[in-house]
């Protein structure tokens, strides 16, 4: 299920808004351990791409 998150979170890149949507329905369907693997992914994944600098990697979020 992880691979498949962040696939389709590469595919959705573009699209902040989108971006956001998918990673927090990732959030609230991943296991902890996918969880703090997808976190490290997110951080890396966002360098050098500033128009994903806003999105936040939280379940609060909206």
């Amino acid at each position: 299920m992880i691979n498949r998150t962040k696939l389709t979170l590469e595919k959705v890149s573009f699209d902040p808004a989108l971006f956001s949507s998918e990673l927090l329905k990732a959030i609230k369907f991943l296991l902890i351990n996918e969880l703090e693997e997808l976190a490290i992914w997110f951080v890396n994944f966002i360098q050098g791409k500033p128009q994903l600098q806003n999105v936040k990697f939280s379940a609060s979020e909206q």
